[in-house]
């Protein structure tokens, strides 16, 4: 089955396996899945459509099953980040922590 994603309302952007991305202004994403979300620090790049993601901000669940994020949930939230944003024609720059 071939993933797909979807812009129900101005700034979210639902995918095929059980995700959206809200983007809320020049800094910030709420990743959400299932009955849970997790805040992620991000920033407008001077870059035309282009923005960087700060991986080591995906921190803490919140809602159902509030807690750490594991680092294989990190890397797994990070990634769907990245194509969701791909597939809208932008370029995610991850930044790892240094």
């Amino acid at each position: 089955m071939d993933e797909w994603f979807s812009e129900p309302e101005p700034n979210v952007i639902q995918g095929s396996a059980g995700f959206s991305i809200n983007v809320l202004g020049r800094t910030g994403l709420r990743y959400t899945e299932g009955g849970r979300s997790v805040w992620i620090d991000s920033e407008v790049l001077a870059e035309p459509r282009a923005m960087a993601l700060f991986k080591d901000s995906i921190r803490l669940w919140e809602g159902e099953g509030a807690g750490p994020v594991s680092a294989a949930d990190r890397d797994r939230i990070a990634s769907n980040v990245k194509r969701v944003f791909e597939f809208c024609g932008y370029e995610l720059q991850i930044q790892e922590a240094f």
